[in-house]
């Protein structure tokens, strides 16, 4: 196993048990939130365990949760929220589906 991938691993299922993607979650969308008001459908690109996906998807919204990783994303369950898993740079969407793309690292 690459140690490098072992310590991500790590650290993600941690940070996610100590719930601080939520908590940092609301100060970035105080930021960018009037942003993403008037889209129908929003990329969360590079999602992870969904936190920013889950704060926006509501009615009648819809945001794509899109993760290189399976793992993260079967964190996620939302009716508002479609998972997709792939290579940001190899979209599987059709052209012109999203309205906006946000991408935020931990």
């Amino acid at each position: 196993m690459n140690i490098f991938k072992l310590f991500y691993d790590i650290a993600v299922g941690l940070l996610s048990r100590l719930h601080v993607y939520e908590e940092r979650t609301g100060k970035y969308l105080s930021h960018f939130k009037h942003c993403v008001d008037d889209a129908k459908v929003i990329l969360d690109v590079g999602c992870g365990v969904g936190a920013f996906s889950k704060a926006l998807a509501h009615q009648p919204l819809l945001v794509i949760a899109l993760d290189i990783k399976r793992r993260p994303l079967r964190e996620i369950e939302n009716p508002y929220i479609e998972k997709v898993c792939a290579d940001a740079h190899h979209l599987p969407l059709p052209d012109g589906l999203v309205n906006c793309a946000v991408s935020l690292t931990s």
